[in-house]
């Protein structure tokens, strides 16, 4: 069976149109926005942006963490207590709720109690390390935001890349 080559041309510019149109299409940082995104009962119920966290009382902590594959590093985050976040919403969303989850462009999730958020400010929703912005994911940073926990020691709990809060 004999071919075109007309045909088969014709083909091979069409995917590379094609190829090319969903390249442009496609942008790998769409999911990284500069704000943060405060979910309950699967809802987005608050967006709130770099600039309105800045806003919230800042904290300043000097962290240890111990990694597996980043070894023992010391740096001073700034960010704000995740309860100063989850201050502005309805009441009825916080007491009737029993965890909150952090989660990170890479899929890393962490869930606190929500004792463990509420009552103190050891969880740390940060945005600088040593005086510098995060960075994004795709410029090499662990931002927009982080979410560091005072005290622990070997950052498991640590989420990188975080653009939502759920409130379960």
């Amino acid at each position: 069976m004999k071919i075109n080559n007309k045909l088969v041309y014709w083909f091979i510019g069409l995917l590379l149109v094609l190829a090319g149109v969903l390249a442009c299409l496609y942008t790998p940082n769409s999911r990284e926005s500069v704000s943060l995104t405060i979910i309950s009962e699967g809802q987005p119920v608050k967006t709130l942006t770099m600039e309105q966290i800045k806003e919230m009382p800042v904290v300043e902590k000097q962290v240890t963490i111990r990694s597996s594959s980043e070894g023992t590093q010391t740096h001073v985050f700034t960010g704000t207590p995740v309860r100063e976040i989850l201050t502005g919403l309805d009441n009825v969303v916080l007491t009737d709720s029993s965890k909150f989850t952090a989660s990170g462009l890479d899929s890393y999730t962490v869930i606190f109690d929500s004792e463990e958020i509420v009552s103190n400010d050891h969880v740390l929703l940060v945005y600088a390390q040593d005086g510098k912005a995060l960075g994004s994911k795709s410029e090499g940073g662990t931002g927009p935001f982080r979410v560091i926990i005072l005290g622990d020691q070997f950052g498991l709990r640590a989420v990188k890349y975080v653009t939502e809060l759920e409130v379960n």
